[in-house]
C-alpha cells in the first residue's frame, strides 16, 4: 500500500542513509524503518549510485556492488518511504572511480598539474574524475536518467559533484582556453592573481551549466523529478544566482562543528544562505559523528547533546533537519536519541515556521570570507559572537542581497571589519540611514571601491573611506596592526559609558585607524576635516566622540609602560546622517573580540547596538545563559526561538551536557514587533504560547505601556514563545 504523496519542499525531516559498499550483506529494513519512525521523518534520501551502485545497474562502467547479489537497496527503501508518504532523494556520489574505469576510458580522470592520473589520497587504487569532463557529463548523466525512469524518487542528489581542482585534463584545459584565453592556473600562480580569479568564475558557470543539464536529464525521463546539488556553507559561490533560484531547495553540507568553531556555526550557515537565496528553503545536513577534517571518524558518533544542539541551532535560524548516517549497521546506537530530541522539537515548531518570515531589527553585513584574510574572518566571528551573548536577533545583508535594507523594521546595520564595499553597497548604505536607519561601523570602516562590473582606470583609487562620505570625516591613516599595548579612554559627560563603573581607561585595538584630530578636548567635540579622506577644511558639527585613543607607549620594560601625552585620537566617534545616525569605533573591536572575548568589548558593543536601535529592542532575553534567539514574523503571529547554547563547551569541541535555564523572561515592545510584522499588535487581544517539554503550552504575560513580558519555564535545548492575535 502505497501512502499520499507529499512535496518536495522545505518542511520535511530527513533521514539520509549513506550505504557502504558491503551493506547489501545485510542490510536491516526494518531497523531503518524503526529509526525513521522514532525520528519522526518524513523524507529520505538513500544512496543509489556513482561510485557504487547500490541497485542491478545496466549503464556500462557503473559499479555494481560486489555484494549486491540479488537484492536492490534502492528499491527496498523507496518502497518503504512510499508506503508512509514520505519524499524521496535518491544520491549519486561522482568524484572517484574504480580501476577499470581509468583503464577504459583515461580522459575522464582528473590529473596533476605534472598529468599524472591523480589517485584517491584516501583510498589507493581507485581514482578522482574530473567534474567538467565526460565523467560527469556522460555516464554520471546516464545514471541519473536510469534512476529517475526506473524508480518512485521525487529528486536526484549529488555528493562531491564540484570536483577538486582544475582536474588539469585536455578537455578541461581546452574548454578553459576557449572561454578565457587562458592556459589553467597552477599552484604557481599566486591565489588572488588574475589567473585564479578567472578559473573561480569559469568554474562557477561550468558547474551551473551541470546543474542545468542534469536538471533536464531526469525530467526528460521523468518530468516531476528534479536535480538538486549538495553545497558547502557558501552556496552562492558554486552556483550562479539564477541556477540556484531555480533548485527546489538548497543543502547547507556543514555536518558538525570542526576545530574552534563555535556552537552557533549551524545557525549561521543558515542566515547567511537566506540572506542570498530570500524564500529558497534550506536545509542543513548533519552527521552523527564528529568532523573533524584531520581525523575522519566516520563511523562514529558525537555526544548525543553536541548533535541535538546543532541541530536545533539549525532550525532556529531557518533550516530544515536533516541527519545523515555512514554505513547502514548501527554498532553505536546512541545517535538515535539524539536526532529523536531534535527532530521532535522542530515536529512542534515547524508549522509556525512555515508560516513565517524571518525578521530582525539588527543586519549584519556579510562578505564572503572564503580565501579572506583572517582579520576579516576573525571580525565576523566576532560579531557574531557578541550578539548572541547580548541576545540580539540579527540577519544578514550583502552585496547580493541590498534589498534586505528596505523590510520593515529593520533599524540598525552592523559593518563588521570588511575592508571594502562597492559603490551600490555605499550608496545603499547612505541611504539607509538617511531615511533614518543607523549603521554602526567597526574597524574605522570600509573604503568604497568601484563595483565589479565597473572598469576602472590606472589612477582610479576609488571614492575614499565610507565614514568620510557619511560623516566627513577624514582618515589620516590605517595601522594594520599589531599595534601592541593600546587603551581608549572615555571621554567626560560622553555617551557609551554604561557598564564601565569607575573605569576610566579600557583595552583598545590592535588595528587602528587615525581620524582628524578633534577641534577641542570635549565629548561631542567637532572632528577635523581636510586630510587624506578627501573632506573639505573646517570643521565638521555635528559629529561626537565619547572615546580617544591613549596615544602609544612601550609594553616593556615595566618602567616604560605608561602613556607621554593625553589622549587625542578618537576611537569611538559618531553623528546624525539625514534623519539617521551613524557609529564609528576606529579599531577591530570585533576581530579582537573573538580573539580575546574582553568584557568591556562587550560592553562597547552593547552600548553601541542599544544607541543604534534607539535604546530599546523589539525583543530582549533577560536571564542567565546564552541563547542564540531569532524571531519570526506570521500573518498576525510572532515567534521568538532560541537555541541554548548555555555550556563551557560551546566555542569548540563536544558539549558534555545541556545547561537547563531557569528564570528566563522575554521582553517584547509591541510596537517594534508590529513594525517587524507588518502590522498593529493589539495588547488586548494577545494570545500567549510557550514550549512547555517539547509542546506548546498557553502563557500568561504582563501586558503594561506597550510591552509585554513573558517568563519561561526551565529552558533546555530550546526556549519558544509565540504570540498571536
Amino acid at each position: 500500500m502505497t501512502a499520499a504523496r507529499t512535496g518536495l519542499d522545505g518542511t520535511h525531516r530527513w533521514t539520509q542513509l549513506t550505504f557502504v559498499e558491503n551493506d547489501p550483506l545485510d542490510f536491516d529494513l526494518d531497523e531503518w524503518a524503526d529509526v525513521i519512525e522514532r525520528t519522526a521523518s518524513t523524507a529520505v534520501c538513500i544512496s543509489a549510485g556513482g561510485y557504487v551502485a547500490y541497485y542491478p545497474t545496466k549503464v556500462p562502467l557503473h559499479h555494481r556492488s560486489t555484494y549486491l547479489g540479488d537484492r536492490d537497496l534502492l528499491g527496498e527503501v523507496v518502497d518503504l518511504a512510499r508506503s508512509r508518504g514520505m519524499a524521496v532523494m535518491a544520491r549519486v556520489d561522482p568524484h572517484a572511480v574504480h580501476r577499470d574505469v581509468v583503464e577504459q576510458r583515461p580522459e575522464w580522470i582528473a590529473r596533476s598539474e605534472a598529468g599524472d592520473l591523480l589517485e584517491h589520497w584516501a583510498m589507493p587504487g581507485i581514482y578522482l574524475t574530473d567534474a567538467f569532463g565526460g565523467y560527469s557529463w556522460e555516464l554520471t548523466t546516464e545514471v541519473l536518467r536510469e534512476i529517475a525512469r526506473d524508480y518512485d524518487v521525487d529528486a536526484l542528489f549529488a555528493n562531491r559533484w564540484q570536483g577538486h581542482g582544475p582536474g588539469y585534463t585536455e578537455s578541461t584545459a581546452a574548454d578553459f582556453r576557449a572561454a578565457t584565453g587562458r592556459s589553467l592556473p597552477t599552484s604557481a600562480d599566486p591565489a588572488d592573481g588574475e589567473a585564479w580569479a578567472a578559473y573561480r568564475a569559469w568554474r562557477r558557470t561550468r558547474l551551473s551549466e551541470l546543474v542545468v543539464h542534469w536538471d533536464r536529464a531526469v525530467q526528460d525521463v521523468a518530468p516531476a523529478v528534479r536535480f538538486v546539488p549538495n553545497l558547502g556553507s557558501f552556496t552562492a559561490a558554486d552556483l550562479e544566482p539564477r541556477v540556484a533560484r531555480s533548485v527546489p531547495f538548497l543543502l547547507v553540507d556543514h555536518q558538525a562543528r570542526g576545530d574552534g568553531e563555535a556552537l552557533w556555526s549551524a545557525g549561521r550557515d543558515a542566515k547567511r544562505v537566506r540572506a542570498l537565496h530570500p524564500g529558497k528553503p534550506v536545509g542543513l545536513i548533519t552527521s552523527v559523528g564528529p568532523e573533524s577534517h584531520d581525523f575522519r571518524w566516520k563511523d562514529s558518533v558525537n555526544a548525543a547533546v553536541e548533535t541535538t544542539g546543532w541541530i536545533v541551532d539549525g532550525f532556529v535560524h531557518g533550516a530544515f533537519p536533516w541527519f545523515t548516517k555512514f554505513a547502514a549497521r548501527i554498532p553505536d546506537p546512541r545517535w538515535i536519541p539524539a536526532v529523536e530530541r531534535a527532530f521532535g522539537l522542530h515536529r512542534t515548531v515547524s508549522a509556525d515556521l512555515a508560516e513565517s518570515r524571518p525578521v530582525a531589527e539588527v543586519l549584519v553585513w556579510d562578505a564572503d570570507e572564503r580565501g579572506a584574510p583572517a582579520p576579516v574572518r576573525d571580525a565576523a566571528s566576532g560579531v557574531y559572537q557578541a550578539l548572541v551573548e547580548l541576545g540580539v536577533p540579527f540577519e544578514y545583508v550583502g552585496p547580493g542581497s541590498l534589498a534586505a535594507l528596505a523590510r520593515p523594521g529593520v533599524r540598525l546595520v552592523v559593518v563588521p571589519e570588511v575592508p571594502t564595499v562597492d559603490e551600490a553597497a555605499a550608496d545603499a548604505l547612505r541611504a539607509f540611514a538617511e531615511g533614518g536607519g543607523a549603521l554602526l561601523l567597526t574597524g574605522g570602516g570600509p573604503d568604497v571601491v568601484a563595483g565589479p562590473d565597473v572598469v576602472a582606470g590606472p589612477d582610479d583609487a576609488g571614492r575614499g573611506a565610507l565614514v568620510t562620505e557619511l560623516l566627513g570625516v577624514g582618515v589620516v591613516e590605517r595601522r594594520g596592526g599589531i599595534v601592541r599595548n593600546n587603551y581608549v579612554q572615555r571621554e567626560p559627560g560622553g555617551a557609551l559609558q554604561d557598564g564601565f563603573g569607575d573605569a576610566l581607561r579600557v583595552v583598545g585595538g590592535t588595528r587602528l585607524v587615525r581620524f582628524g584630530v578633534p577641534d577641542g578636548g570635549g565629548a561631542g567635540g567637532g572632528v577635523g576635516g581636510g586630510v587624506d579622506g578627501g573632506v573639505d577644511g573646517g570643521a565638521v558639527r555635528g559629529v561626537d566622540v565619547s572615546w580617544r585613543f591613549v596615544p602609544d607607549h612601550p609594553d616593556l620594560p615595566m618602567e616604560e609602560v605608561y602613556p607621554r601625552s593625553e589622549p587625542s585620537d578618537p576611537a569611538v566617534l559618531g553623528g546624525e546622517v539625514g534623519a539617521g545616525r551613524v557609529d564609528v569605533v576606529a579599531f577591530n573591536v570585533a576581530e579582537l573580540y573573538w580573539q580575546a572575548l574582553q568584557a568591556d568589548h562587550l560592553t562597547l558593543l552593547d552600548n553601541l547596538v542599544r544607541r543604534g536601535l534607539g535604546g530599546r529592542r523589539a525583543v530582549e532575553l533577560h536571564g542567565r545563559g546564552v541563547l542564540d534567539a531569532a524571531t519570526w514574523a506570521g500573518d498576525r503571529s510572532f515567534t521568538v526561538l532560541a537555541a541554548n547554547l548555555t555550556d563551557p563547551m560551546m566555542m569548540r569541541g563536544q558539549r558534555r551536557a545541556v545547561s537547563p535555564l531557569d528564570g528566563v523572561r522575554v521582553a517584547l515592545d509591541l510596537d517594534r514587533v508590529g513594525a517587524l510584522a507588518g502590522g498593529p499588535v493589539p495588547a488586548d487581544q494577545l494570545r500567549v504560547r510557550v514550549l512547555v517539554g517539547g509542546v506548546w503550552a498557553d502563557a500568561a504575560a504582563t501586558v503594561t505601556a506597550g510591552a509585554a513580558e513573558v517568563p519561561l519555564p526551565p529552558v533546555e535545548e530550546l526556549a519558544a514563545v509565540r504570540l498571536s492575535w
